[in-house]
């Protein structure tokens, strides 16, 4: 079963290319995705909370971009020469993107994470590209080649990881089962097993967009369509951040865990006062929201870092509270992209009047910023007490700076930008904002509600994750946090 609910979202892409009206494809592309987001409903009982959340990740936020990729668009879009730019390749492309994220957080042994590791990377390198310009394609090329490096470097780790399994006593058809090595007593090479766990932990921080190994993220998050950033920067950062729990989950049975937690703390404080920093001298919306990725993966790496319940039950509501709520604001920029025709922060002014992208795009980035009463509020403040708890102060104090720079950064921009005249910055209405007379314009309106659906349910997700810490949900993951601490 688990085979199918992998499969399930590019064999629905590859479904809806026999529909030829344009109307039954739409909606067989929607129904089909709902299907493939509900099925991992099958798996509850056999996978664990650690899969089964970021599970329910990937499915919600693969079916809204989907969603949101069907309504935001106009007809034209995607005609492009290259093969790749195609409207129809790029669905079958988003669901093999979708399908390898499930991958990565259904499998049961580093082995088969990896191979979707791998394939993520090869079917956004074609989706970053998507445009055909030249920044796009110089985008995707560095983004193949950095992150090949960094899952070069998770290979050897494994691999490193096997060899140590092996000589630890483990039956051979288990040495990448995390389950596996986790529950043997027999103790291994210290050394070796120092190496193979720092390896892969460096390989799946690249995929993260961790400093410094972050050079790739800004440019391809931003160059991006609007729906595969929010994957990008949502889920994809996510499932790499996942791999980095696991890799935890393995050092703490070797016994190697304070090298893996003190490597996180200093990469954690260093990608969020450099992105904070970043984000303040950023030109672009969604190359600053690009830049918060790297902020807000550093605030997951040093609550993993910190360690303890407290500090995985901060990493565990920052990675749900931060992949809905930057979803959100990659769907919202690409809304304001659409009916404005720019991205570029000087440009945009006065969007609170005119109509509901700027609007949906100002709730967003207050998501975002990790105001009240969003989820990510709560994310940092149990990062505060984490960060106290270990008496790590001068990490905490790095990060609570790069926090500010963030907050600052986005703080100010969300002021300009929703401020001010529109006729005085030179804003053209664009056709998206025009009364719909033809049919054509009429379908457009009715499919850029389902795309404000799409940013408003992700929203809500953002807004839901605050009140999670006092459910049996909240007990859950605190259970789930509790599996993943180091051993003394």
């Amino acid at each position: 079963m688990t085979a199918w609910v992998i499969a399930a979202p590019l064999l629905s892409a590859i479904l809806t290319i026999v529909f030829r009206n344009r109307e039954a494809r739409r909606f067989a592309r929607v129904v089909l995705a709902a299907i493939a987001a509900v099925l991992p409903l099958s798996l509850v009982g056999t996978i664990d909370g650690l899969s089964g959340t970021f599970t329910a990740i990937v499915s919600v936020l693969g079916f809204l971009a989907t969603v949101f990729s069907t309504g935001t668009f106009t007809p034209d879009w995607g005609v492009g020469r290259a093969i790749w730019s195609r409207k129809s390749v790029y669905f079958v492309l988003l669901g093999a993107f979708w399908s390898a994220m499930l991958l990565v957080v259904l499998a049961d042994n580093f082995a088969a994470l990896w191979l979707g590791i791998s394939a993520t990377t090869l079917a956004t390198a074609f989706l970053v590209g998507f445009s055909g310009e030249a920044a796009a394609l110089e985008a995707a090329w560095k983004y193949l080649v950095l992150c090949s490096v960094g899952i070069g470097f998770a290979l050897l780790g494994i691999v490193a990881l096997a060899h140590v399994a092996i000589a630890a006593g483990i039956d051979p058809r288990l040495t990448l089962s995390w389950t596996a090595i986790a529950g043997h007593t027999t103790p291994a090479a210290p050394s070796l097993a120092q190496l193979a766990t720092v390896l892969m932990l460096v390989g799946f921080a690249t995929k993260a967009g961790l400093f410094p190994m972050h050079a790739w993220l800004p440019d391809a998050h931003s160059k991006a369509p609007a729906p595969i950033s929010a994957l990008l920067s949502g889920v994809l950062v996510s499932c790499a951040l996942y791999a980095i729990m696991r890799t935890l989950e393995v050092g703490a049975a070797l016994g190697v865990s304070p090298l893996l937690h003190q490597i996180l703390v200093w990469l954690g404080a260093a990608s969020v006062i450099v992105a904070g920093a970043l984000m303040l001298v950023q030109r672009d919306l969604k190359r600053m929201l690009a830049y918060s990725t790297v902020e807000h993966a550093g605030i997951v790496a040093l609550a993993l870092g910190f360690g303890g319940s407290l500090g995985f039950l901060a990493a565990l509501l920052h990675v749900v509270g931060h992949a809905f709520a930057k979803s959100a604001a990659f769907f919202a920029a690409g809304m304001v992209q659409r009916d404005f025709s720019t991205t570029t922060l000087g440009k945009l002014r006065g969007l609170w009047q005119r109509g509901g992208s700027g609007r949906l795009l100002l709730a967003a980035l207050v998501a975002l910023s990790g105001m009240p009463p969003f989820g990510l509020f709560v994310s940092e403040l149990l990062l505060v007490f984490a960060g106290i708890a270990a008496h790590q102060w001068v990490p905490l104090g790095l990060g609570l700076t790069g926090i500010a720079l963030a907050f600052a950064a986005i703080a100010r921009n969300a002021i300009e930008i929703e401020s001010g005249t529109a006729k005085a910055q030179g804003i053209e209405s664009s056709p998206a904002l025009e009364i719909p007379r033809t049919v054509e314009q009429r379908i457009a309106a009715r499919l850029a509600s389902v795309a404000s659906g799409a940013i408003a349910v992700a929203l809500i997700g953002a807004l839901g994750i605050a009140v999670v810490p006092w459910t049996s949900l909240g007990t859950s993951l605190l259970r789930i946090a509790a599996t993943l601490e180091s051993a003394p």
